[in-house]
């Protein structure tokens, strides 16, 4: 079998969704509520994330090239030995994948996932490859010890050059953060089970916010995403559904953090 193909490489994928992840994100006074509310005591997987941006070609305060044209470039360590580089399309436009990239579904370290983002009324398609490159790799890239672009695997390179809309050019990017994290899989609140995930940018960004994500099949998932909001207005919270953090606001906040 050829490199580039992967499992599930033997039918089109062309009317391709795998699922749909529904989250509902609390900010800034909201924030702290919901995590007394809804995050459990104890456990949860610590982990740190870092984003890729194109800061050397912003033309203009606030600017994020890469961002701007709908990729996201993350990568993540955990706790232990895990860690990742993902490579995400948000939103992505249907017709910018190709047939290689419909049929893949796993092969090695790389994992590629299509999936509708549902937040609030914003419904958009994400296409993201993740490859697990382990912790000591994405550190290694964080403090600049180990180039971008021998971090991000082969597959995730020729992905980006297939589907993206700019040119990542990966070792000329700039890393952002960390964000730190906390995350618990399998919360039951009534009869949904989610994740919950508290983010911070740490002591002297006061910018916090929780994430609540379900995901689901698409068929159906318009429902249980009403279900699940409505469950979360019924415990006294109020999701951001529109404002709060965004990912802009996040990445703003680590740009003027990285040119302090």
């Amino acid at each position: 079998m050829p490199a580039s193909v992967g499992r599930g490489d033997l039918t089109s994928g062309s009317d391709r969704l795998d699922s749909v992840e529904i989250r509902v994100t609390f900010s800034d006074a909201g924030a702290a509520a919901a995590t007394w509310a809804l995050a459990p005591d104890i456990g949860g997987a610590r982990r740190r994330v870092y984003f890729c941006e194109a800061l050397a070609r912003s033309t203009a305060p606030g600017q994020l090239p890469l961002l701007d044209a709908g990729l996201i470039l993350r990568l993540w360590a955990g706790s232990g030995r895990g860690g990742a580089a993902t490579a995400e399309l948000r939103p992505c436009r249907r017709s910018r994948l190709s047939e290689r990239w419909l049929r893949f579904r796993e092969q090695g370290p790389d994992s590629f996932h299509l999936a509708g983002a549902w937040s609030g009324d914003r419904r958009v398609l994400s296409a993201v490859l993740v490859s697990d490159c382990g912790r000591t790799a994405v550190e290694a890239a964080a403090t600049g010890g180990k180039p971008l672009d021998l971090v991000f695997s082969d597959r995730q390179r020729a992905f980006l050059a297939d589907c993206a809309d700019i040119d990542a050019d990966l070792g000329s990017l700039d890393v952002l953060g960390p964000v730190d994290t906390v995350r618990w899989r399998g919360v039951r609140l009534d009869h949904h089970e989610v994740t919950v995930e508290h983010c911070t940018l740490g002591a002297d960004q006061p910018l916090e916010w929780l994430e609540v994500s379900k995901r689901v099949a698409p068929e159906g998932a318009e429902v249980v995403q009403a279900s699940l909001t409505a469950l979360l207005r019924a415990k006294g919270l109020e999701p951001d559904l529109g404002r709060g953090v965004r990912l802009r606001r996040v990445l703003e906040s680590l740009a003027a953090a990285k040119g302090a």
